[in-house]
């Protein structure tokens, strides 16, 4: 019966090899499909890893343009700060106070003389009139002030200015003034210039180390004239910049862009506001050194990606030839079986297939793993570079703080050490001569001890002398050594003393150190007429000294970081206030040796800030 089926079916029932294959692909063109979709998105996760690393590396290239277009306007706002405080100590003389322009005009050729970048020393009246210039005879005929702009605002002002490069008198050289007023009875009655060159300048310029691939650094007045120039300075010292940098730098007081310079060479331009001046600080890098390794690495994935992409269809090809016999063979038995014919099995391997699969499933689980392992390594180098660049950061800040804070008082005693040395002033200038480089050699001191003592702290070289100690004795000694500085300022100072407190066990030196350094601190963020609060009480087991003010106040995401070495809220602060960002770290670490605690706190911006030490009482 069953053999009659067999017949029937085959007699209605074409053979399989007689059917219509239209619209069915052969297996070679599924393997190599497969083969193209694999690589694609791999192709395309690759060349997205490489365009976002190339977007990292420019941005690591644009920030390291911007920190040295700063470190540059930082190095000539240094220059203009050290040339006004040499032209305010030189107005300060005496004989210009008392008319002597004859005594004055050697003042002037000593003092020119020790100044590498000044030209000469011009003595002006406000209405233009020059009165004296150090590179002419006392007495000879002089021409009125040739860049009246600045000495307008600095009769306008009444402060010292900086002014823009202009053509001397006879047209042919670059110069640009340093004015400071000289007040006497309250009222303006000259204005003292110090004139410098573009050479001269170019000198401080040419000092800074160049970034990789610089093209050149330019600095530019507040009209946008090239000032100094590394690069061809003969040809554009004098000429403005190009559009596009004029726009930028008059909207904006720093930044990165891509632009062409005046010899029409494509760069990135990252530029810089120097200072309070209207000027600005430029470095220029050729665009092909920041884009250059995305472009070339571009070119790396999409070329290897064509290769392997050949590469991998033709043994796709090839493999699938292979298989393709294998099944054809197959279905060819399977045809020959379904037609009662003896199958002819050749090259069948249902194991070696099954192991593929289970090959190709390992294959894409290690793929996976290492794609995680990848993508968590990228987190961690990207991490690791923030956490490098943020420290570097920190770094530059605090050598650039910490060169301005030492440099600070030692120009005041140079000048003041150099008019005494010739023995012209008066008794009363003498005597504030000496008090200033008292005064400034004492702040220096103190800097350095801070120093002394962050570093003895870092290598666990302190020593404490611990004994019984008055903790409310320490916080008056410590009051009278700031309030002279209080009291200068209308800075009212209450103290609460919570009577019958116990001693605790420490050094008392120390202490005296952390509870000034307290003191100090509000005191100096302290506005005029404020008020200061020191409270001493006992918590528990515990001596609580709370000192607060009504100053400035902490920003609260600044808050965590206070007791942070070398750590400022930000760079104006340094700026005006003055220290190096080490006092309340150096607090933080005695209080901690003795056992105790210090935290800050503040509403915020304007609202004052409390600092509160806890010591432990002595059992």
């Amino acid at each position: 019966m069953n053999a009659l089926i067999q017949r029937v079916t085959a007699i209605f029932k074409p053979p399989l090899s007689a059917r219509s294959n239209r619209g069915l692909l052969s297996l070679k063109w599924y393997l190599i499909l497969l083969v193209v979709g694999t690589l694609l998105p791999v192709g395309a996760f690759a060349g997205a890893v490489v365009i976002r690393l190339s977007q990292q590396q420019q941005g690591v290239a644009e920030r390291r343009m911007l920190r040295e277009a700063r470190n540059l306007a930082s190095t000539v706002e240094r220059e203009f700060s050290n040339t006004t405080r040499t032209l305010q100590a030189l107005a300060a003389s005496e004989h210009l106070d008392q008319g002597d322009l004859e005594s004055f005009y050697s003042d002037t050729k000593r003092v020119t003389a020790t100044q590498s970048t000044w030209l000469t020393v011009l003595l002006l009246s406000p209405d233009g009139q020059q009165l004296l210039n150090s590179r002419q005879p006392l007495g000879a005929l002089l021409p009125s002030v040739n860049e009246p702009a600045s000495l307008k605002k600095l009769v306008t002002t009444r402060q010292p200015v900086v002014g823009d490069l202009s053509r001397g008198q006879t047209g042919k050289n670059f110069a640009f003034p340093v004015r400071v007023p000289v007040m006497q009875n309250g009222s303006l009655r000259y204005a003292l210039t110090a004139v410098i060159t573009p050479e001269a300048l170019a000198t401080i310029v040419e000092g800074q180390q160049p970034v990789e691939g610089e093209w050149t650094r330019t600095i530019v007045d507040s009209q946008g004239v090239v000032v100094t120039r590394t690069l061809s300075p003969q040809r554009f010292v004098g000429r403005r910049g190009t559009p596009s940098f004029l726009e930028r730098i008059s909207a904006a007081s720093e930044g990165v862009y891509p632009d062409r310079t005046l010899e029409g060479v494509e760069v990135y331009v990252a530029f810089s506001r120097i200072g309070n001046t209207p000027w600005t600080a430029a470095v220029t890098v050729p665009i092909d050194d920041i884009q250059g390794p995305a472009r070339r690495a571009m070119g790396l994935v999409v070329g290897s990606g064509l290769a392997l992409l050949l590469l991998s269809g033709t043994g796709a090809f090839l493999l699938s030839r292979q298989l393709s016999r294998s099944i054809a063979s197959a279905a060819q038995a399977a045809e020959a079986l379904a037609n009662n014919e003896y199958p002819q099995v050749r090259s069948l391997s249902i194991k070696e297939l099954v192991l593929l699969g289970r090959s190709l499933e390992l294959a894409a689980n290690l793929l996976s793993q290492r794609d995680r392992e990848r993508a968590e390594h990228l987190r961690q180098a990207q991490a690791a570079q923030e956490e490098a660049e943020h420290a570097n950061r920190i770094k530059d800040e605090f050598l650039a703080v910490l060169s301005h804070e030492l440099r600070t008082p030692l120009n005041p005693i140079l000048g003041w050490a150099s008019l005494l040395r010739n023995g012209t002033l008066s008794p009363e200038k003498t005597a504030f001569a000496l008090e200033t480089i008292e005064r400034n050699a004492k702040l220096q001191t103190q800097l350095i001890e801070d120093l002394l003592d962050v570093t003895r702290i870092m290598q666990g070289k302190v020593r404490l002398n611990k004994e019984p100690v008055d903790l409310v004795g320490i916080v008056a000694a410590a009051l009278e050594t700031v309030r002279l500085t209080a009291e200068a300022k209308s800075i009212d100072i209450q103290t609460v003393y919570e009577p019958h407190l116990g001693p605790v066990l420490g050094d008392s030196t120390r202490l005296q150190q952390v509870i000034w350094n307290l003191l100090s601190n509000a005191v100096k963020f302290t506005d005029q007429g404020g008020q200061v609060m020191v409270t001493v009480s006992q918590v528990g087991a515990e001596v609580q000294v709370q000192v607060s003010d009504t100053g400035k106040g902490i920003h609260p995401s600044f808050l965590p970081y206070v007791f942070d070495y070398f750590r400022q809220e930000d760079g104006t602060t340094t700026r005006k206030f003055g220290g190096l960002g080490l006092g309340l770290a150096i607090v933080q670490n005695l209080v901690e040796l003795h056992g105790g605690t210090v935290t800050a706190a503040s509403p915020g911006e304007g609202e004052g800030a409390t600092f509160t030490l806890r010591l432990p009482l002595q059992r």
